[in-house]
């Protein structure tokens, strides 16, 4: 296609096309769009790949022919509350899927958004400034004698943090007041290693205690490096209780399950509705009719990284099991008989979170019969107090009346 055929069919003059071509001027976003569809090819093609390493998400969106305003409208969201995201990286408080759904406006990986993200010069600046933030924090309040507090509510150095996370300075209070409180932990080991070093009478257990304390303090430097890296992903990622809450049950669907392929959970007996799930956390499927979920690697991380943080902020809800041993080789419930089972002619083995099926079995107890719970169209559970089957469904009950 010649530039005046280009030209012709974008709406435009041979001379812009050429400037285009020559690097002279840049398309703005609808114009990329057009030349991409007249092109027949991806807009991405139309910009300098050499560039990409250091595109932020903000160079993303204009290479995918798209304005603000096209994903503001797309997803339903303030400009404003837009444009900190894309400026400052800072995720919308209630929406808490907002990374996964910006890539999925974009077409373009969560990991390719966070990447582009963490370029932006806003976020490079808060990262630094948190580090000396919360290393002035940790000085004030990590060596405080007496009980643990954790940082005052009216610090300075906590409110100006606070409004850089665009969080209540009362909840970033309570998630700083877990990591600094993980440092003290730390100092508190280093110093009675410090207490040995100094007046034990024991040549070999004072080196050893030195070479402790060297350890502690090493331990204590890594520990307050990476709580800014920590708050940043936090606040990208933290969900609300009532997600974090199926997150923690599909974890310990896991940690029961002891499955090396991993378990699925039955959906329905998780949650009335899937799309709580957060896809970057939970990935989906179906194993015949029935849709199943289980936590993905990011997920399972994401667990264990930050289950101090949310038992802080959300007191009330269950907390993870912890991972089996292989000195046990026994997952840590109680709960009376297996809590997976299969299908027909199926391999995949299929889990029932716990709260869910102790309240089953509750019912079927009290019953004393075999209580039938509907899974999907073709299939019902058949729960009794010491096992659980599946069979095709004749029956309406559902788990809506074992609630």
């Amino acid at each position: 296609m010649t530039a005046e055929e280009l030209a012709k069919a974008v709406g435009t003059t041979k001379a812009q096309i050429l400037a285009y071509e020559n690097g002279h001027r840049v398309p703005d976003p609808p114009r990329l769009r057009t030349l991409a569809r007249a092109l027949k090819i991806h807009p991405f093609a139309l910009m300098n790949p050499d560039a990409r390493a250091t595109w932020t998400l903000a160079d993303f969106r204009r290479a995918s022919g798209l304005r603000a305003q096209d994903i503001v409208a797309r997803l339903g969201i303030s400009p404003k509350n837009y444009r900190r995201f894309e400026n400052e990286g800072i995720v919308p408080s209630r929406r808490p899927q907002f990374v996964d759904e910006v890539s999925a406006a974009l077409g373009i990986s969560r990991q390719t958004v966070e990447t582009a993200l963490n370029r932006t010069p806003a976020v490079r600046r808060r990262q630094a400034r948190a580090a000396e933030l919360v290393a002035a924090m940790a000085e004030r309040y990590v060596l405080e004698s007496g009980p643990w507090r954790g940082p005052a509510l009216d610090d300075q150095n906590l409110i100006e943090l606070a409004a850089a996370y665009g969080r209540p300075t009362q909840r970033l209070r309570r998630v700083l007041t877990h990591e600094l409180g993980e440092l003290r932990q730390n100092q508190v080991r280093a110093e009675r290693e410090r207490i040995i070093a100094d007046y034990d009478t024991d040549r070999d257990r004072q080196a050893s205690a030195r070479n402790a304390l060297d350890r502690w303090h090493d331990i204590y430097g890594r520990n307050l490096t990476r709580i800014p890296r920590r708050l940043e992903q936090f606040h990208r990622t933290a969900q609300p209780s009532d997600v974090w809450q199926l997150l923690v049950d599909l974890y310990n669907v896991d940690a029961s399950a002891r499955s090396d392929a991993g378990t699925w959970a039955v959906t329905v007996l998780l949650c009335k509705n899937p799309t709580m799930l957060p896809p970057y956390l939970v990935q989906r499927d179906s194993v015949d009719d029935i849709e199943v979920c289980r936590l993905s690697s990011a997920g399972t991380n994401h667990v264990r990284a930050f289950s101090g943080l949310y038992a802080t902020l959300y007191p009330g809800v269950r907390r993870p099991f912890r991972p089996i041993t292989r000195a046990t080789q026994k997952p840590r419930s109680s709960a009376a008989g297996s809590e997976t089972f299969t299908l027909p002619n199926r391999a995949e083995r299929l889990a029932v979170p716990h709260p869910v099926l102790e309240t089953m079995r509750a019912v079927a107890a009290a019953s004393k019969t075999t209580l039938p719970v509907k899974l999907s169209p073709s299939y019902e559970l058949m729960v009794n107090a010491n096992s659980l089957s599946a069979a095709a469904a004749d029956t309406l009950f559902s788990i809506d009346d074992a609630d």
